[in-house]
């Protein structure tokens, strides 16, 4: 028993030794344990929009909410996660004893990549607000455009430009020189409309084109922050060993003292407990017993010591930061959950890896025994009869072999189950019957590094996390006219931080854009974007989209072009010819791949799938001041008795405002104005959109409009 008590006693420590460094002592259990929470998206969803972090942003001469629009485009998720990961590889360095000390200290090189990627993206903006001048010789025009991309590609904006008519000669010697600044896949895209554009003496145009691809960012600010902070990397001139007064970080130190001679004391306990194993096979050969059977079972007690020890650590040391969720605890709610959230999962990692240790020991203890009785089983076996045998084996038998064919085959005798809109129960309500959930300017979104935007997620994943009405503008690129006159709307602090990446925009763009207000602070490819809608669709064959383009300016020939270009004609569905007609069910659009539902604001082609939305549907007023302006539901746009609803609900008194949404989007907010609506117009909303749809709760709300189970809950943008 001795021998016995001498391997649990050396197993518990090695037990969580072994737990400490698959958790604690590994920088990916944090990283794990964050991404399981979506603590880096909800740095945005939840904590940015709290009231209580304005101290943040005092003193900022820009509007708090045009901040923490932008803020997330700047720094996005991606980007807090590297720098985050950077922190806790040099903690967990220093818990163990890698490093004597933790330098506190962030490196700012992906915000420098971020902040070059905005530039770039509005670099066209910038081209042409300079002067021309006439040369006379192919030589000097030459001189000057390629010295008006050594001024791009630093990070100035030429100041004039020369002009000359080039002939198809002229033409084919200077585009290798100006080609040979970009990447051959760029070369190759461009080359085309470069040409074209260098042909008819439009330079303008020509570095609107190449100059975002040459374009590096604003390398003499950057420059200068980097001489300021002496490279990339901003030191907070704080350190571990300053802190050391403080009880948490001589609990730390404490880990890290442990942690320097952990190496040593698990061979130690490792040789000693395969010491004392083998003590104890001796001994039982001495004594007659099984060798096996007596290893086997000190394993098999080893492991029940631990299961042991594992319920005593669970209830002597609970959770530390569940306290942090309550009205006492010290920081912002939004922060507080996503602590509470991060700090569960951690337990549950650390309480899973403990548990599958102490498993593996008893089911290596069992295994092992088991099999030792089993040959001792199969030598009384072999002595009995032949019959009793074949009896015996076929009653084991039989049970065994359907069991495992029924695990195998578990729904072979189910029927199908049928889903629409992710759930079976819309399948057989038509079109007009069912409540979609619509982002408004889905386009004008973080990920695409829009500046000002009202959602985070591209336009694809806004579908993946339950999305299927997309609110969108599809314009021609902005002139320089309508630059300035879209500035002249703006507060002068506003106007004044958005200036300088609109100066000079006079670039032209062929083509369809998704823009919002002013092409030049973000854009997307219309045609670009449906190829993606296509694509998904083709990955998702039981959902129904519906894109309402709400700012249709451009002709009813090119959107319905950009659709059939995308490869969308055989998915579109044309409405019913009677505004008041009879929509299809889910079930039949699906069955029929017609599930695709085009509206534009002012276009109307009757006999086509492109038809005017406030033909079939009202909608209720879009510009809300006040959180009271949503509880109500008048009618702005539309017939009065159509048969579609847009609800619109989100502020517009200033830029679009996370904190705003966390207050609209809340489920019972949306549920409470849409029986308004109900009592108001008639009808249930068909749509509602809303404003930054990963915060808040507007998909619960929707889904309880829909008398649907809830969905679970999906991670935001990555």
């Amino acid at each position: 028993m001795a021998l016995v008590a001498v391997v649990v006693l050396c197993w518990l420590p090695l037990v969580v030794i072994l737990t400490a460094s698959r958790t604690v002592l590994n920088p990916s259990f944090y990283s794990q344990s964050l991404n399981r929470a979506h603590a880096y998206d909800r740095v945005y969803t939840e904590v940015l929009p709290d009231p209580a972090v304005d101290t943040l942003l005092a003193g900022l001469p820009i509007d708090s909410t045009l901040v923490t629009a932008n803020l997330r485009t700047v720094l996005p998720p991606a980007t807090v996660q590297e720098l985050t990961d950077e922190q806790i590889t040099r903690i967990v360095d220093y818990l163990r004893a890698r490093t004597d000390d933790v330098e506190l200290a962030v490196d700012l090189q992906p915000i420098f990549g971020n902040i070059s990627g905005l530039a770039n993206r509005y670099i066209a903006g910038e081209l042409g607000a300079g002067t021309t001048y006439r040369v006379t010789s192919v030589q000097d025009f030459t001189h000057g455009v390629l010295s008006a991309i050594d001024d791009i590609s630093a990070g100035r904006v030429p100041k004039s430009l020369p002009t000359i008519e080039l002939t198809a000669q002229d033409t084919d010697r200077l585009l290798p020189l100006v080609l040979d600044r970009v990447d051959p896949a760029t070369r190759t895209r461009v080359e085309p409309e470069l040409r074209a554009m260098l042909r008819s003496g439009n330079i303008a145009g020509a570095l609107a084109l190449i100059g975002p691809q040459i374009f590096q960012g604003d390398e003499r600010a950057t420059a200068r922050l980097r001489t300021s902070l002496h490279g990339s990397t901003l030191d907070l001139g704080l350190r571990l060993s300053d802190l050391r007064g403080e009880p948490a970080i001589r609990a730390v130190d404490r880990l890290h003292d442990v942690c320097a001679a952990l190496w040593w004391v698990t061979i130690l306990l490792g040789l000693v407990m395969a010491g004392a194993l083998a003590g104890i096979v001796v001994l039982a050969g001495r004594r007659g017993v099984s060798r096996v059977r007596a290893g086997a079972g000190a394993v098999l007690a080893a492991g029940l010591g631990a299961a042991v020890l594992g319920v005593v650590l669970r209830l002597t040391l609970p959770n530390p930061l569940t306290s942090l969720d309550g009205p006492r605890s010290p920081l912002p709610p939004g922060a507080s959950r996503v602590l509470v959230d991060f700090s569960g999962h951690a337990y549950a990692t650390i309480e899973g890896d403990y548990l599958r240790i102490v498993a593996w020991t008893l089911v290596a203890a069992i295994v092992v025994g088991g099999l030792s009785l089993l040959v001792a089983a199969s030598a009384r076996w072999s002595r009995t009869g032949r019959r009793r045998r074949v009896a015996t084996a076929f009653v084991l038998a039989v049970p065994v072999m359907v069991t495992v064919t029924w695990t195998a085959f578990p729904g072979a005798a189910a029927e199908p189950r049928v889903l629409c809109e992710s759930s079976p129960s819309l399948c057989d309500r038509r079109y007009d019957q069912v409540t979609y959930l619509a982002t408004h300017n889905a386009m004008a979104n973080s990920e695409d590094q829009f500046l000002g935007p009202a959602q985070d997620p591209t336009i694809v994943h806004q579908l993946d996390l339950g999305v299927r009405a997309l609110l969108l503008d599809v314009h021609h690129w902005t002139p320089a006219a309508q630059v300035e006159t879209y500035l002249n709307t703006l507060p002068p602090a506003t106007r004044d931080a958005l200036a300088p990446l609109t100066q000079g925009a006079v670039s032209q763009r062929p083509g369809t854009w998704l823009c919002h207000d002013v092409c030049q602070l973000g854009s997307l490819d219309f045609a670009a974007e449906l190829g993606q809608i296509r694509d998904w669709m083709a990955r998702n064959p039981t959902e129904v989209v519906t894109l309402i383009i709400q700012e249709d300016d451009v002709s009813a020939s090119e959107i319905a072009g950009a659709v059939a270009a995308a490869g969308l004609a055989d998915t579109v569905l044309t409405p019913p010819e009677d505004p008041h007609g009879r929509w299809p069910t889910l079930r039949s659009m699906i069955s029929s791949g017609r599930r695709l539902v085009v509206f534009t604001e002012r276009q109307d082609l009757p006999g086509t799938f492109l038809r005017g939305f406030y033909r079939y549907a009202t909608d209720t007023p879009f510009d809300a001041d006040r959180p009271e302006d949503l509880r109500s539901c008048p009618r702005n746009r539309g017939s009065a008795g159509a048969d579609l609803l847009l609800m619109n609900h989100w502020l517009t008194a200033a830029a679009p405002s996370r904190r705003a949404a966390l207050s609209s989007n809340a489920a019972d907010t949306i549920v409470e104005r849409a029986a308004r609506c109900r009592t108001e117009q008639g009808r249930t909303p068909t749509f509602v959109a809303v404003d930054f749809s990963t915060i808040g709760s507007a998909q619960a709300a929707v889904d309880r409009l829909n008398r649907v189970a809830a969905r679970p809950p999906a991670a935001t943008a990555r």
